[in-house]
């Protein structure tokens, strides 16, 4: 019998801060995964949130282009969101947040990617 596949590999990509522009992530590296990972966005304190978050990928970690059926408009003043991706081949990851009204506390971006240990 194998190695087991776990979601061991963790990482905060950013912590804590305002957003009430369009705003896009640092990069990060996701290529040290095996199979399926997911990325989350917790936010909270928003004042009229008219936003999309949405992803993008890229191979060389310089050009980027936004993830097919990514964008997920959000409304709420506070809340979870989650982009759980299986089949990926890109190796670098960011999100991105198109600010169309308001703001929020964007609190932490989380990666979990899979691998076997």
């Amino acid at each position: 019998m194998g190695n087991v596949l776990d979601g061991i590999l963790k990482k905060t990509i950013e912590d804590s801060f305002t957003v009430n522009v369009d705003y896009i992530s640092e990069r990060f590296d996701i290529d040290n995964r095996e199979q399926d990972f997911s990325i989350q966005i917790n936010y909270s304190d928003g004042v009229g949130v008219d936003m999309i978050f949405y992803l993008e990928g890229s191979i060389d970690g310089e050009n980027f282009s936004e993830i097919t059926n990514s964008r997920q408009p959000v409304s709420d003043p506070s809340g979870t969101h989650i982009w759980d991706i299986s089949g990926s081949g890109v190796v670098w990851f960011r999100v991105g947040i198109i600010v169309n009204a308001g703001s929020i506390n964007l609190n932490k971006i989380l990666y979990s990617g899979k691998r076997r240990h």
